[in-house]
């Protein structure tokens, strides 16, 4: 009998994070052959792909939202892990606000506007999103976290059911099509 409520209650848990996942649902958001288009209601922005994205960052932040209003997401607030090895070097606690290498630091990072290609990756990156939250709020480790996928030219941005393009009207901002994400051990990385 034990052993029966222990599998239900692991099944539950299975299909809470289904749920979870699905909720998070990317359904405005089509991605074909690496073009994109986000349907906001209001306008439909498309992008074409316009070159390779595979680098590596250091968070200092990150958030999500599933307001379909939004272009994007997620965004996360990184630090290229070349900039963060340059600056370790000198400073091994930059990341501390009290260092005098959170100066050095500060300007390098960046705001990483990102479309997941699909659910699995929208996962990935808000189970990130959260490490780096429990992490920070606990003194805890770094996130580092190594992205895959294709920077974004935006081609159009029309209003829904007119011939209106809106394009110039939008902050213009960097996009990334992200089809992986995968969390790394940040300090691993800045001692090689």
């Amino acid at each position: 009998m034990k052993t029966f409520l222990i599998l239900i209650v692991m099944g539950l848990a299975i299909l809470g994070t289904y749920a979870y996942v699905t909720k998070s649902s990317l359904e405005h958001i089509t991605v074909k052959n690496d073009a994109v288009a986000v349907d906001t209601g209001d306008y439909i922005v498309k992008f074409s792909p316009s070159g390779e994205f595979r680098e590596i960052y250091m968070l200092f932040g990150g958030e999500y939202s599933n307001d379909k209003l939004l272009i994007n997401p997620i965004t996360l607030f990184g630090l290229e892990m070349a900039s963060a090895k340059s600056i370790y070097a000198s400073y091994p606690d930059f990341y501390r606000c009290t260092s005098p290498g959170a100066e050095l630091a500060k300007p390098r990072v960046e705001d990483l506007n990102l479309i997941p290609a699909d659910t699995s990756v929208l996962y990935e990156l808000k189970e990130t999103i959260k490490e780096y939250d429990d992490n920070f709020a606990s003194d805890g480790d770094r996130v580092c976290v190594a992205l895959i996928g294709k920077a974004l030219s935006m081609q159009s941005a029309e209003v829904t059911g007119k011939d209106i393009d809106i394009k110039d009207r939008l902050q213009p901002r960097d996009f990334y099509l992200v089809n992986s994400s995968n969390r790394v051990d940040c300090k691993n990385l800045l001692d090689q």
